[in-house]
């Protein structure tokens, strides 16, 4: 079954935009790297977020695992959220990242012929490595960007935000998670608001398919973000979390499912600029993309347009 994507978000919204829902949306919003620079470097690396600096992206989003010796890494792993971490798609070996020491993390290969990365530079592989959570947030100091973890594996709510505190990053990162339940323990262990009644610590629900009550869900968690699939992003859900007092983020899927889903849209490629356009017009405040470099290019040309009009 075909569809455009721009008309899929007035699907299951109770009162549609009945507008023009192609028309375009001029605000920028904040460009993070999904699992760092995916189509660049290999992803979840050092080298990966590094690009995302290269590329001028306001920051990258992260996975993290609390491995058996208590080290935090950053790795996806398949297995998808209900068993995630498992090795064979990415390393080419049965097991979990959850059951490796740091030392035996840090040694696992990744497996250039492995359906999780594809046709990606076997050089490039030959080289990463699974870094520590520390190493990456270091790096984001370093470069002065914003770090989207997400709570990947169990157990990660605690030392997560202990290491975030000793880093003194808290304004730096934001914490969230499909399983509310890590999110809503982060709340728990720091609820500190600022003066104007925003959270110190920053914390977004996932939603893959949002149910008609999502905002009261993420409120039920004390979330300060709702992050919607760019798929499920449509203008009504913008305004909706943006009228509850909270921020809100689109992400994108990894590479090999936003491949299959570009193929069921007619208006829009995978991941080009039409398509971003598209999830731009809902009015997202942060997006999460596998190419930042053309969304990048995508705002940047329409900011020298807007220039070029003001001038005239």
């Amino acid at each position: 079954m075909y569809m455009c994507l721009a008309f899929a978000f007035v699907q299951n919204v109770e009162h549609p935009h009945t507008g023009d829902p192609t028309e375009q949306a001029d605000h920028r919003p904040l460009i993070l790297g999904h699992r760092g620079a995916i189509y660049k470097e290999p992803e979840n690396t050092v080298q990966g977020f590094q690009k995302t600096k290269d590329l001028g992206c306001d920051g990258f989003e992260l996975d993290v695992f609390l491995l058996k010796c208590g080290t935090l890494v950053v790795f996806h792993g398949g297995g998808g959220d209900k068993d995630p971490g498992c090795l064979k798609d990415y390393c080419g070996i049965e097991g979990n990242i959850m059951d490796c020491t740091a030392e035996e993390a840090r040694a696992l290969p990744f497996n250039p012929d492995g359906k999780a990365f594809g046709k990606f530079p076997a050089d490039k592989l030959e080289h990463a490595v699974i870094p520590t959570l520390e190493e990456v947030l270091l790096l984001a100091k370093e470069t002065k960007q914003l770090v989207k973890i997400e709570l990947k594996g169990a157990g990660t709510s605690d030392p997560v935000v202990e290491l975030v505190e000793r880093l003194d990053m808290v304004d730096q990162c934001y914490f969230s998670s499909f399983y509310h339940d890590r999110i809503e323990r982060i709340r728990d262990l720091r609820p500190q608001t600022h003066a104007d009644g925003s959270h110190v610590f920053r914390t977004g629900a996932l939603f893959r398919e949002p149910p008609q009550n999502f905002v009261e869900v993420a409120k039920e968690v004390k979330a300060s973000e709702i992050h919607l699939r760019y798929d499920t992003c449509s203008k009504e859900r913008v305004e909706a979390i943006h009228e509850a007092g909270m921020n809100s983020l689109a992400w994108f899927r990894g590479p090999g499912v936003m491949a299959a889903d570009a193929k069921k849209f007619v208006d829009v490629g995978n991941e080009d600029k039409t398509m971003y356009q598209t999830v731009l017009n809902s009015g997202v405040g942060a997006m999460v993309v596998n190419r930042p470099d053309v969304l990048l290019n995508l705002v940047e040309e329409k900011e020298a347009d807007s220039s070029d009009e003001e001038t005239m």
